[in-house]
């Protein structure tokens, strides 16, 4: 499935195509298998969060009561993968060749102290530029600053959704953030 592909950063012809490797969610959910993101798109869609487009060859769209689940606003609670499946550890390899912590981490691993300054100024953020939250930082990308805790540009440019554009426009806030403890 094309959106698994995105999502676990698996290159296909398809990605390419499309851009879809440049895209800054690229690779953000590596740290679930396929198997399990099916199990994950299929809740969402017996929740109502996602439909099937029967006119766009059953492609997957957000629907109405997504929009409070991608602004945080809206808790989704999964079922959790059955026993014996392996999710795989907190660190996964990033597609530019270097070690990245994993989009989404246990809360347990996270600064908890850290990721509310982030949050709190995604929040900023969205609100100056009216735009939902995710649309400045995904959750699971402020959670990899946050286990990443870079010092540099670089750094921050391996945290799984961070992409060029993201680094030009808030790279170096960002890093002020991470720096002031």
């Amino acid at each position: 499935m094309h959106l698994i592909d995105v999502l676990v950063g698996r290159l296909t012809e398809k990605v390419t195509q499309f851009g879809h490797d440049k895209l800054s969610v690229f690779g953000i959910g590596r740290e679930l298998n396929e198997k399990q993101w099916r199990t994950v798109l299929r809740q969402l869609v017996a929740m109502g969060h996602l439909q099937s487009d029967s006119e766009a060859f059953g492609a997957l769209k957000l629907t109405d009561s997504s929009r409070g689940v991608l602004r945080g606003e809206t808790e989704v609670w999964l079922r959790e993968e059955a026993p014996g499946t392996r999710i795989r550890s907190s660190r996964a390899k990033s597609r530019r060749g270097d070690l990245a912590p994993a989009a989404s981490a246990p809360q347990g691993d996270v600064d908890p102290e850290l990721r509310a300054r982030l949050r709190s100024w995604r929040s900023d953020i969205a609100r100056e530029r009216g735009v939902p939250a995710y649309v400045v930082l995904h959750d699971a990308t402020i959670d990899g600053i946050v286990r990443a805790w870079p010092t540099t540009l670089d750094e921050l440019r391996n945290v799984p959704g961070i992409g060029d554009k993201k680094l030009e426009h808030y790279g170096e806030e960002l890093l002020q953030i991470v720096r002031t403890r």
